[in-house]
């Protein structure tokens, strides 16, 4: 099953495995509305945690093709941390930086934070969807597939008289 990375508008990112790009909307709902949002397929996934004394599992990093497509995704922070690390790769910047260097880190996180806006998205299929999507902020698949659930349950249950046309 392929592996999808959801750019979230405010810049965070999540990995999710889906059949296909919509599917991956379906679960990515646990965090937030993903519809709209860019999804990236994934070739290959690396993650990397090491396990504390206290039990906790604490994150170590990424592998390197893991690393370079989510930095794919943050065009203005990646060439921003290759201008401060010299050329060197993003995710070895160590140590402090310089005020100038922090400066330059913190427009560039601002402008990743407002650069994705999410498409437009289909809306549900009946008025009682786009009311609970109003309310809800819920991916249309999932919205669609429990009013139809409901109104077949509804259409079992119904008695009708005399004999059909």
């Amino acid at each position: 099953m392929p592996l999808y990375l959801c750019r979230w508008p405010n810049g965070d990112f999540s990995f999710v495995s889906a059949a296909n790009k919509e599917a991956a909307v379906e679960p990515l709902d646990e965090v937030a509305n993903a519809e709209g949002c860019p999804l990236h397929a994934v070739r290959e996934f690396m993650v990397h945690f090491h396990l504390a004394d206290d039990g906790a599992f604490e994150f170590e990093g990424f592998g390197e093709v893991t690393q370079d497509a989510i930095w794919e995704t943050y065009p203005i922070l990646d060439e921003t941390l290759d201008l401060i690390c010299e050329h060197e790769p993003a995710f070895e910047l160590q140590g402090p930086q310089t005020p100038k260097q922090q400066m330059m880190i913190s427009e560039a996180v601002s402008k990743e934070r407002t650069r994705i806006e999410p498409k437009k998205v289909r809306q549900p299929k009946t008025q009682l969807g786009r009311e609970i999507k109003k309310a809800m902020d819920a991916p249309t698949s999932i919205i669609d597939r429990e009013i139809g659930k409901g109104a077949t349950e509804r259409l079992r249950r119904l008695k009708l008289k005399g004999k059909p046309n």
